[in-house]
């Protein structure tokens, strides 16, 4: 006789394993939320004044500096549209370039001029009292900063009169609009917010995330309106940028408004002319 087998035990049944939360969660902004983010950095930029039901807090606040790119190359499709107009109407280039960048100051109510113009002043006052003289020990009546700005604008208004054509102009100042302002958030995940200053007590330091999302913001509108010329504005922009927070920030020890104005000017020249380069 054979004798019986014995059958195994059932093994009890392997519980599965619990999921793991993913390393990085991304939670996407309701449109409330994003709303009062682009309310935020229209506010800023331009003189719009659009209103929201509720006060926005800190962290929405810092966050809506990804947006910049995008006011910035809708503050330069209002000038080239000044400027087209102007072009239609027969008048010369020079004229259409000026009213193109009166056009964009009245928009954006002068900001980062004037930022540029207390940056200058704050330099050129230490430059006379490193030198301990002046022009017969007389107080000044104009001041650097004002001598910047006006260089500032004609470099502009040269710089778009001699752009080729308007279609040209609609994409120089799109893309160094947009790109300009992309930088200013960079600057600002990057330094210190110097405190008592009222843009960097505003916006603080934006997170990482939203600075890598307006820098990607920032390339994407380059390269749709300039193609694979957006290669050398976005690098030329991208050093001048490095340059200027670099030197500003070697004396502030951190990021304010003049700082952050400077940068935008000198970036937004560098990529004009980059573009007058290339075209």
């Amino acid at each position: 006789m054979t004798e019986p087998t014995e059958t195994p035990a059932a093994l009890p049944p392997e519980s599965p394993e619990p999921e793991r939360p993913p390393a990085i969660t991304i939670k996407p902004p309701s449109p409330e939320n994003m709303w009062a983010e682009i309310v935020i950095a229209l506010n800023y930029l331009t003189r719009l004044n659009l209103s929201l039901k509720v006060e926005p807090k800190p962290r929405l606040i810092r966050k809506a500096m990804m947006w910049f790119p995008l006011v910035g190359a809708l503050i330069g499709i209002f000038g080239a549209s000044v400027d087209w107009v102007m072009s239609q109407i027969g008048l010369p280039g020079i004229i259409t370039a000026t009213f193109a960048v009166i056009s964009m100051l009245w928009a954006t109510r002068a900001l980062h001029e004037e930022e540029f113009a207390s940056l200058a002043n704050q330099y050129g006052q230490s430059f006379d009292k490193e030198q301990k003289i002046g022009w017969l020990r007389e107080e000044r009546s104009v001041r650097y900063g004002t001598l910047a700005v006006i260089l500032v604008i004609i470099m502009k208004v040269g710089a778009i009169a001699s752009l080729a054509s308007n279609e040209l102009v609609f994409q120089g100042l799109i893309a160094a609009c947009c790109w300009s302002r992309a930088l200013m958030v960079v600057a600002a995940a990057w330094l210190r917010p110097i405190e008592g200053d009222p843009v960097a007590d505003h916006f603080l330091q934006p997170p990482a995330l939203r600075m890598i999302l307006a820098v990607a913001l920032g390339v994407i509108i380059n390269y749709a309106v300039l193609g694979s010329d957006a290669t050398m504005t976005l690098i030329t922009g991208a050093i001048t940028g490095l340059v200027v927070a670099l030197v500003g920030a070697s004396s502030l020890r951190g990021y304010n408004g003049p700082l952050l104005g400077t940068l935008q000017q000198v970036v937004e020249l560098s990529v004009l002319g980059m573009i007058l380069a290339i075209q």
